[in-house]
């Protein structure tokens, strides 16, 4: 819900392709469409086929975490709370690429002159979600061994 509501709010407060800067040189909060997935990677196909491609995996994902959780195999917290982070976050992405064929990205970094590609808390979810089910699977097979 969080995801949703920063979307709603960057898309009405803030004018496509503009945005401002929260710390000079660092932050900025924009308001991008990103119709690719990652950086806007194949978001030169077409729209049904971005549409139907995106979707698909992201449905694939989904259904995927919701059957892990509900099997109740690992009931680990951090397991649980790792595919929780991953499921709503792909729910989110999946959200705006079904209904408008888009995303909204809004956070945008600068350090220097590297500047990273804008994202969301959607991205963001995705990114911690992945990080815990790693460290939760590191640590397991650690503790095995």
């Amino acid at each position: 819900m969080l995801d949703y509501y920063t979307k709603l709010y960057i898309s009405k407060h803030i004018e496509l392709n503009n945005g401002f800067y929260v710390i000079k040189g660092f932050l900025n909060i924009v308001n991008v469409h990103n119709e690719g997935i990652a950086f806007g990677a194949f978001s030169h196909m077409s729209h049904f086929l971005r549409v139907i491609f995106f979707s698909g995996i992201s449905a694939v994902v989904l259904i995927i975490v919701l059957y892990l959780i509900l099997s109740g195999k690992d009931k680990n917290f951090l397991y649980i709370l790792g595919l929780s982070f991953l499921g709503g976050g792909d729910l989110g992405n999946l959200y705006g690429r079904l209904f408008k064929g888009y995303v909204v990205d809004f956070l945008d970094f600068h350090i220097g002159q590297y500047h990273y590609p804008a994202f969301n808390l959607a991205d963001s979810f995705i990114t911690i979600g992945l990080f815990i089910l790693i460290a939760y699977k590191m640590a397991n097979s650690r503790a095995k061994t």
